[in-house]
C-alpha cells in the first residue's frame, strides 16, 4: 500500500464522522449551499451510475464567500446499509483516492458573493472498479478529517432485471391514503444458491432516507424469480404532492411568491401563507418529486449569476404543537429535514427564513416528534393514494466468499397523476 493511501486510511480511522454506525448525507459548513449531483444532461436525475454505459456525475457546490479554497475530494465504498465496507480504496477504485477540485469560478455581480464548484465523477483521477454504494466526500486540502459535506450516490451493474407497478395498499384500511409497490427481480443471472441470505432488497420514496424500506424478504422464490407482489410491508403512505414555488426570476411575483423586496442587502422573498392540507380533498397538481432545479430569468449562467435570495416559508397554525416540531422536507437540504419552523404567536403561524439561490424548488412540511425522532408528513400534508410519487427500487448480492454487497439491480417506478 502507498503512502497517499496510507495517509487516507488514518484520516478516515481519525475522522468522528466515520465512527458512526451508518453514514448519511449532510452538508457540515454553513457557508456551503446548493449541492447536487446528477447524471450529466438531466439535473432533475438521480445520482446513479451504470457499469454498462459511459455516463458521469456533475457534482456542484457554492461557498459564500470571496476567496477560493482548495478542495479534495474521496469516495468511501458502503454496504447496502450505508456502513463502510471491507474493501480499500485500492481494491474499489482505479486511479488516487483522494483527487483535488480544480473546476471554480466565482459569482457575478451578486450581493451575496461566493465560488461555484464543480466536478465530473468519474474522471481520470477517479474511475469505479465495483458497482455498490459509495459516499463522496468533499474537504479541505490537507484535512479529510474536516468534511465541508457528504453526498450518496449508486454504481450499478445490472445482472438481475425488475419489473414491478405502484398501486393502491392491498389492506383496504390503507387503500385510500397508501400505495403498495408491487414486483418482481429476476436473479437467473447471479446463480444464487441462497438468495434469501445474499440478496437485499430496498424501497425508497423520493429521495427519503428516514422512511426507506430496507431488507425486503420475497412472498415467494420460484425459478430464479423473486416475488415481491401483495405485501403489506411494500406499501408506504402516498402523502400529497409537493408544494412549489419559482423564484428564477426576483423581478416580479411568480406562483406563490408573495413579496419580493430587493431594497435590502440580501433580497428578500415571502411566500405565500401556506395551510394545511391533511383534510382537504386530493388536488392534481404538477410535482418535482421534492427536487430543486438552478435557474434565473435574467442571465446568461444560473451557475455564477443566480443570486441568494433569503426566502421565508409560513405555515398557518391556530397554535403550536406541544410534541412536535415543524420541519421543510426536500431535496434542497439533502432531505435531511434540517429546516426547522418556530411559532410566532402573533401572525399564528409558523415561519422560517432560508439562503436560497434562484431556481424552481419542491417541499412539503413534516412533523418530528421530539421524542421519539419519527417525521410524520401526513398530519400536515394529508396522504393520497392517487398522489404521484418516485420510487426506487434497488437489488444488492453479496456473492459467497465476498464481503461487501454488489448493486446488481435498479429500477424507477413513477405513478404520475391519475
Amino acid at each position: 500500500m502507498n503512502l497517499k493511501y496510507s495517509i487516507l486510511l488514518v484520516s478516515i480511522f481519525l475522522n468522528p464522522l466515520f465512527g458512526q454506525e451508518l453514514f448519511e448525507e449532510k452538508i457540515y459548513s454553513a457557508n456551503i449551499k446548493t449541492v447536487k449531483l446528477y447524471p450529466e444532461n438531466n439535473p432533475l436525475g438521480e445520482a446513479v451510475l451504470f457499469i454498462s454505459e459511459s455516463d458521469q456525475l456533475i457534482l456542484h457546490f457554492d461557498e459564500l464567500d470571496s476567496d477560493y479554497t482548495d478542495y479534495y475530494y474521496s469516495l468511501i465504498h458502503c454496504d447496502a446499509k450505508w456502513q463502510k465496507s471491507d474493501l480499500l480504496p485500492n481494491e474499489y477504485i482505479n486511479g488516487y483516492a483522494e483527487a483535488p477540485i480544480i473546476d471554480y469560478q466565482f459569482s457575478k455581480n451578486t450581493k451575496v458573493p461566493y465560488i461555484h464548484y464543480s466536478l465530473t465523477i468519474p474522471n481520470r483521477e477517479m474511475q469505479f472498479r465495483f458497482s455498490g454504494n459509495y459516499l463522496l466526500i468533499v474537504f479541505p486540502n490537507g484535512y479529510p478529517e474536516r468534511p465541508i459535506f457528504t453526498k450518496k450516490l449508486y454504481v450499478v451493474d445490472e445482472l438481475c432485471t425488475i419489473g414491478g407497478t405502484i398501486q393502491a395498499s392491498s389492506n383496504p384500511e390503507l387503500r385510500s391514503t397508501s400505495q403498495e409497490i408491487a414486483f418482481s427481480v429476476n436473479i437467473s443471472s447471479l446463480n444464487s444458491r441462497f438468495p434469501d441470505r445474499e440478496i437485499t432488497t430496498q424501497i425508497q420514496q423520493n429521495g427519503r432516507f428516514d422512511n426507506q424500506i430496507n431488507s425486503i424478504k420475497p412472498l415467494q422464490i420460484r425459478d430464479d424469480i423473486l416475488d415481491f407482489n401483495l405485501q403489506g410491508m411494500n406499501t408506504f403512505k402516498g402523502l400529497n404532492t409537493f408544494r412549489l414555488f419559482n423564484i428564477s426570476s426576483l423581478e416580479y411575483n411568480s406562483e406563490y411568491v408573495y413579496s419580493i423586496d430587493k431594497t435590502q442587502a440580501i433580497d428578500e422573498v415571502e411566500l405565500l401563507l401556506c395551510k394545511r392540507r391533511d383534510n382537504s380533498p386530493y388536488k392534481n397538481e404538477p410535482t418535482q418529486f421534492g427536487k430543486f432545479y438552478i435557474d434565473t430569468k435574467t442571465y446568461d449562467d444560473p451557475s455564477t449569476e443566480s443570486e441568494y435570495a433569503l426566502v421565508e416559508f409560513l405555515l398557518a397554525s391556530p397554535q403550536p404543537f406541544a410534541d412536535a416540531e415543524v420541519c421543510l422536507l426536500g431535496g434542497f437540504d439533502l432531505w435531511s429535514l434540517s429546516h426547522k419552523l418556530s411559532y410566532d404567536s402573533s401572525k399564528k403561524a409558523y415561519k422560517t427564513r432560508i439562503l436560497l439561490k434562484q431556481g424552481f424548488y419542491s417541499y412539503l412540511f413534516a412533523l418530528t416528534n421530539r421524542t421519539t425522532k419519527r417525521t410524520d408528513v401526513s398530519q400536515l400534508e394529508g396522504s393520497y393514494f392517487q398522489t404521484p410519487n418516485n420510487y426506487f427500487i434497488r437489488v444488492y448480492y453479496r456473492a459467497p466468499g465476498t464481503t461487501y454487497d454488489q448493486l446488481v439491480g435498479w429500477q424507477n417506478i413513477i405513478n404520475y397523476q391519475q
